[in-house]
């Protein structure tokens, strides 16, 4: 077993999620919930954050504000802020790394492969990037995603709901996951169904409850959302200034119709997640599709390739090339060469899209899978 403590990451990142942290304990504090206007999409996962920066004030030290630490980055106050602020994410790499473990394990049977996916979670230097040193928060929303499609695939539709909803609400993205999850119901569909339609709903009713009651939320601050971070909309697609559909939100309906239509009825759910998460990272805008994103989708393939270990070489070309787009642990020549630059994300972008291909091959029944079982 591979483990990676928690790595004072680069100034900037850490400092943001800090200054988030600490505005919604201020506000916590006082007895209310801070604006979503405030910290936007952010604001649960800022909530997460709440009690180790809370910590890291009652430690006995200087608690300069948060913006000076950004300069103050190798001084005992910003090392320690930035250590505590990643326990959170060092916890969620662990889990994660269990579920992939555990998801093998449900698929295919085999003890050796779903050590394999464990270990392979922890030496894949993407992971130990985005996680360990930069000190990517989605992996806290990751974990949970994880864990709606490990108890989908136990059938425990109405947990495996919940999961889903509340990695949502930290991160969004798994919202466009959730109706790809339904062709995996297969027994007793109507109450299957009712189940997952029921724990997908509760943390969502139960959070706008709670945000109106408060007076931390109202429908124009909540519509508002994607207009302050326009990121969200490019990475779907939209485009706010001209306001017409681009290519990822149109590859996701496809996907969807393709699943729907094509695939065999004992595909994993691993992989209808799979799916759907890559045709949006294929399909979105530069920012959107970039390598910070595709935390998402690192531990989803880590379980494919354990399902199918044919794929070990596009496994390797796709992580090598997400590695490098942009370079990773300070390698500048990627960057100097602005043609190899290009290249470099070209590849990644068809890595993507060829892992998309190869996994709907796979479920449609064209290509035969290699060692795992019938899933559900």
């Amino acid at each position: 077993m591979v483990l990676i403590p928690p790595i004072p990451p680069p100034p900037g990142d850490i400092f943001n999620w800090a200054g988030l942290a600490a505005l919604e304990l201020a506000t916590l504090s006082s007895g209310r919930f801070m604006s979503i206007s405030a910290g936007g999409i952010y604001t649960f996962t800022g909530i997460v954050l709440v009690p180790f920066y809370w910590l890291w004030t009652k430690l006995p030290i200087a608690h300069p504000p948060i913006h000076t630490l950004v300069i103050q980055n190798g001084s005992t106050p910003a090392v320690l802020l930035s250590v505590l602020l990643n326990v959170p994410t060092f916890i969620a790499d662990i889990a994660t790394g269990m579920l992939v473990y555990g998801l093998v394990r449900r698929l295919t049977g085999s003890e050796r492969r779903s050590r394999l996916a464990f270990l392979a979670w922890y030496a894949n230097p993407f992971n130990v990037f985005w996680i360990s040193v930069y000190g990517g928060m989605d992996i806290i929303a990751t974990s949970i995603f994880m864990l709606a499609l490990f108890f989908g695939e136990e059938k425990r539709w109405f947990r495996s709901g919940i999961s889903l909803s509340v990695a949502a609400i930290l991160r969004v993205f798994p919202f466009l996951t959730f109706p790809f999850l339904l062709p995996a119901i297969r027994s007793r569909r109507a109450r299957s169904y009712g189940y997952l339609f029921a724990g997908f709903l509760l943390p969502l009713v139960s959070g706008l409850i709670v945000l109106y009651s408060t007076k931390a939320a109202t429908l124009d601050t909540l519509t508002s959302i994607p207009k302050q971070q326009y990121w969200l909309l490019d990475f779907l697609g939209w485009s706010v200034t001209s306001q017409y559909v681009r290519s990822a939100l149109v590859l996701v309906i496809v996907q969807l119709m393709i699943t729907y239509r094509y695939w065999r009825k004992t595909s994993p759910v691993v992989h209808l997640a799979t799916a759907s998460l890559l045709a949006l990272s294929v399909g979105a805008l530069a920012y959107g599709g970039s390598t910070h994103h595709f935390l998402w989708v690192s531990p989803l393939l880590t379980v494919c390739v354990a399902l199918n270990p044919n794929e070990l070489p596009l496994f390797i070309f796709t992580f090598l090339t997400a590695s490098l787009s942009p370079p990773l642990f300070g390698l500048p020549i990627i960057s100097s060469f602005p043609y190899l630059d290009t290249f470099v994300w070209g590849s990644f972008w068809a890595a993507k899209a060829t892992y998309l291909v190869k996994i709907n091959l796979t479920n449609t029944g064209l290509t035969r899978s290699n060692g795992a079982r019938t899933a559900g």
